[in-house]
């Protein structure tokens, strides 16, 4: 008796060969926009969409060519691209993003443990060189489970606030707000949450 042997094929999609598929692009601050170009070994790119609304593609034979709006980005980001040549083969493009930080803080956010010693937390604040910010003009908070102290250590460079818990039998979340003299919405604002949690 003969043995009929079935076997299952898979078909997969062949990944298109980009000299750089992964691409890092450092910003400046203040950068309003940035192209990025990516290039097969010779293969034609027949189609190429992005997944943001902020990305721009234009293709050219076998070159692709983003402009991707940078205005909104405040933090390190990815942005990706779907492209096919004209052999079939999809890949995925990445862009990554480097964003400098206007504004470097100790912690994005402080917590005590709900029961815990209402113990006094510090939120260090520095201004790197060249950042567009100047100044912390105000610091405020929203909610009322916690007591501040803002301090200008070294004005345009070194701020703490001292953030109490006026209690922690139960849990509370606040913001503190931290706003500056730069004009860019990217930099004029920043939040820090603070948390008793269970």
């Amino acid at each position: 008796m003969k043995k009929i042997v079935f076997a299952l094929i898979l078909t997969l999609p062949v990944l298109a060969v980009f000299k750089t598929p992964t691409q890092t692009v450092p910003l400046q601050f203040g950068q309003q926009s940035a192209t990025v170009v990516f290039e097969t070994s010779g293969e034609q790119i027949e189609e190429a969409e992005p997944h943001c609304d902020c990305t721009k593609v234009k293709v050219s034979g076998s070159r692709l060519t983003a402009v991707v709006d940078t205005r909104t980005f405040d933090r390190d980001v990815e942005k990706t691209i779907s492209a096919e040549t004209g052999d079939g083969k999809e890949v995925t493009l990445r862009m990554q993003f480097r964003v400098p930080q206007a504004m470097q803080l100790s912690a994005r956010s402080l917590v005590w443990k709900r029961g815990s010693s209402a113990t006094p937390q510090v939120l260090r604040i520095t201004l790197p060189k060249g950042s567009p910010i100047s100044h912390i003009t105000d610091a405020s908070l929203s909610g009322e489970a916690f007591d501040y102290s803002p301090k200008v250590v070294k004005r345009g460079s070194e701020y703490t606030v001292t953030i109490t818990p006026r209690s922690t039998a139960k849990p509370a979340l606040n913001r503190l707000v931290l706003t500056t003299d730069s004009p860019d919405p990217r930099y004029h604002r920043q939040i820090i949450y603070l948390q008793v949690k269970k």
